[in-house]
């Protein structure tokens, strides 16, 4: 997933400095600083003498505030874009920890779908997850999943997977739950069913 937190940032940052050297310049050429007259402080005038300004004066205050606020409304603009894209980006990440109890669930989904889970089943659940799952899981995760494991349905599962998960990840995901199928020898009819439907949801034909 594209992470836009640098882009902005450093966009917002570089517009802001357009901004502020801008109005600075617009500022500056408002109280006389850019007038060609010898004695800067014998001359200075008020930002609202405009029967003052020199030539130089006018057009300082005129480039600085013809760039200077739509540089500075930008700003504010790549400000609200930041905000919301972190909003976004931080809910998606709590959404994604709980990727892998919901991978835990929908791969014993998967193992029971033949009537039971055995051993060989359990083994390659705990292998993908402490072994092969990106996102760190300890033994302690698996039983507390375990002894709050309710009964779910797969195809729920796995659409809110593929919501959350990379195409890449998702394939993964898949390609474990064909191996936790195939784990006691043999896939019956029910299993490839199933399998079928996630790889549907998953966005991937299935060989089953």
């Amino acid at each position: 997933m594209f992470d836009g937190h640098g882009f902005l940032r450093s966009e917002r940052a570089r517009v802001g400095a357009t901004a502020a050297l801008a109005l600075g310049l617009a500022a500056f050429a408002s109280i006389g600083v850019l007038s060609l007259r010898r004695s800067w402080a014998r001359h200075r005038h008020s930002p609202f003498a405009f029967d003052e300004y020199t030539w130089p004066d006018a057009l300082g205050v005129g480039i600085g505030l013809a760039v200077g606020v739509p540089a500075l409304i930008r700003w504010w603009r790549l400000g609200q874009q930041l905000s919301a894209l972190e909003a976004t980006q931080d809910f998606r990440f709590f959404l994604r920890a709980g990727a892998p109890r919901a991978i835990h669930g929908l791969l014993l989904a998967v193992a029971a779908r033949d009537g039971k889970i055995d051993e060989r089943e359990r083994g390659v659940v705990h292998r993908v997850l402490l072994r092969d799952l990106p996102d760190g899981v300890v033994p302690q995760d698996l039983k507390s999943w375990s002894v709050s494991l309710q009964e779910r349905d797969p195809i729920a599962t796995a659409s809110k997977l593929a919501q959350l998960l990379e195409p890449a990840e998702r394939l993964a995901v898949l390609r474990w739950c064909r191996e936790v199928a195939a784990a006691d020898g043999e896939v019956d009819g029910a299993e490839s069913e199933l399998l079928r439907d996630v790889a549907r949801v998953l966005g991937s034909p299935s060989k089953w």
